[in-house]
Parts: structure tokens; sequence; C-alpha cells
């Protein structure tokens, strides 16, 4: 026996021994206690973990002319916006386009099936307005007209650009580059008329004026850049954009003159789950950079991606776009 047990037995041995020997009137002494065990001293508490932050919830409509669907009125001719991507294609869910992938895209963030409905431009908002889809998102102009009607968030400033060859070999990056060189228009429209007072500018400034070549049609503007007959052709953006995805790596935007309209996407008035929703999946795909990604795609420039603004911006310094008041 060995250890604390065994010495505690011993010990009592000896008191009685010694307690026979002094006779009966001896009280013998008790047995000697062990020490208490002290407790264990606990181990400190460890300090709470930062929690990372919840992911924001995400804003979903819930006005939809079908629960769990989104139905997008589009007028499939318009490329690069939309368009089929072959002769043979007539189904609409298989239409490609800035304006198509950018709807589906806004349906997955929502985590909504999306159904493409091809709508000639002329029903495009009565179809809308008698319940036939929640979304009309085809390159249509936020304008006074429609919104008596219906409502819009606006997505994409548009305007007009000069396109030169790729590399730009004139170095033409203003309008005053333009002075004393020859550039290409489709006549009779703004065009015509801002290149005019551009050269107007040139004279007044000392400098030749702009040699302005009018053309009946985009396509006959065009083929004077791939002649060589012109450095520059001056359009409107969308009209570049569709030239450009046709023709990679030959030509690009020199600068952009102005971006004074915007693309919306419209829905039904009074619809204001819609617009928060729309607003805030823009935003969303515009901050994570896969929007910017479909822009690249189809040759429209990120920077003009915005939804519209929310009251605490101000248009356009905030990199949104104000809805216009019917």
């Amino acid at each position: 026996m060995n250890g604390r047990f065994g010495y505690l037995v011993s010990t009592a041995a000896a008191v009685l021994i010694l307690a026979a020997c002094a006779g009966p009137a001896a009280t013998p002494s008790p047995a000697p206690t062990a020490a208490p065990t002290p407790a264990p001293t606990p181990a400190p508490t460890p300090a709470p973990t930062a929690t990372a932050a919840p992911t924001p919830s995400v804003v979903v409509p819930t006005s939809l002319i079908t629960a769990g669907k989104v139905v997008d009125c589009v007028d499939i001719e318009y490329p690069p916006m939309e368009y089929f991507p072959s002769a043979d294609v007539t189904d609409p869910a298989l239409a490609v386009g800035f304006d198509v992938d950018s709807a589906k895209a806004v349906a997955a963030h929502w985590g909504l099936d999306i159904e493409i409905r091809n709508t000639g431009f002329d029903a495009l908002i009565d179809d809308l307005t008698n319940n036939r889809c929640d979304l009309v998102w085809t390159a249509l102009f936020v304008n006074d007209t429609r919104l008596q009607v219906a409502e819009a968030v606006p997505y994409l400033a548009t305007g007009h650009v000069v396109m030169v060859k790729a590399g730009n070999p004139d170095n033409i990056h203003a309008l005053t580059d333009l002075c004393g060189k020859s550039v290409s228009i489709q006549s009779g429209g703004l065009v015509e008329e801002k290149s005019n007072a551009a050269s107007t500018d040139c004279t007044t400034a000392g400098k030749q004026a702009i040699d302005i070549q009018g053309y009946t049609t985009v396509a006959d503007e065009f083929s004077q850049i791939v002649s060589g007959r012109v450095p520059a052709v001056w359009e409107t953006d969308t009209a570049v954009a569709d030239w450009m995805v046709k023709h990679p790596g030959e030509y690009e935007v020199a600068f952009v003159v102005s971006r004074d309209d915007a693309y919306g996407v419209y829905f039904q008035k009074d619809h204001d789950d819609i617009a928060a929703a729309l607003t805030d999946a823009l935003g969303a795909l515009k901050a994570d950079g896969s929007w910017a990604t479909i822009a690249t795609q189809y040759a429209q420039d990120p920077e003009a991606l915005a939804p519209a603004c929310p009251a605490s911006l101000t248009p356009p310094a905030d990199g949104c776009y104000a809805v216009p008041a019917p």
C-alpha cells in the first residue's frame, strides 16, 4: 500500500497503542484530516468572435402576373441589344443581346424564372398595360410620352459617339480633332445638326471645317470607314456597338459626343415593388462587376450603366439617372 491512504492507516494504529498505555482516562486524539484539494481554477472565457455582417436581403418584386416568374416583352430585332443568334433560331428563350442577358441576370438575382416574350415594337407598351408582361426591357428611351401610361427605371445612358479604326491612327479624341478631317454620318438627323455645329466651331476658332459626308443609310455611312474614305464615323452609340460586335477588334470608340438620353426598363404604374427591386438588382449587378461583363460582351460602355437615383444621390454626378417626371 502506498500513497496518502497508507500513511493514514499507520498513523491511526500508533494512536491506539498510545491510548492503551495511558489508561482509560486518556482521550485519543482525532486522526489528522487531509487538507481539502483546492477546486480547479476555471479557464478564462474566450472573447466572443466577431460575427460577419449578414448578407443583405434581396429585394424581390411581389406584384408579378405569375408568382415566381418574370415576363419580359422584347422586340427581338435590334442588335446588339436583343436579337436571335442565327437566322434559323426563332425561340424567344434563345434570344441574346445586352438587354436580354441583363434581364436574365436580374431574374437570377431575384431567384425567379424569366420568360422572354417576342413582341412587336408597336405593341410593347399596350401589352405591358394590359397585363401581358411584367417588364418591357428592349432599348426604349425614357420619354414623357411613355411615362404618361407606364413607369421606368433608367439603366443605360445613351447618345452619340465617334468611331475610328482600332488603334485610333489619326489621334481623334475630341470634336476639335475632327477639324480639317472627313467624317461620315447619316443625313437628316440630330447627328447632322451637331456635326454642322462642330464644323462651325472649327472655323470660328480659325481651323479648317469638318468635311461632313452624309449618307441615306447607316450601312453606306459605315462603308466609308471600311474603304478608308473617312477616318471617323459619327453615329448613335447603339449602332456603333452593333457594328463593333460584328467586326470585333477592328474598330473602337474614339470619344463620346453626348449621353443626354437613357434607355429604361418599363413596368406598370403604381408598382413600387418592381421599381425598388429593379433599382436594387441593377445596383448589385453593377457593384459585383457582372453587369460590366455583359456590357463589354455587347460593346456597351460599362461607364454608361446606372440604375435610377435614390433620393440621397444627385444625377448624373453620382453615377445614376433620374426618372423624368411625366
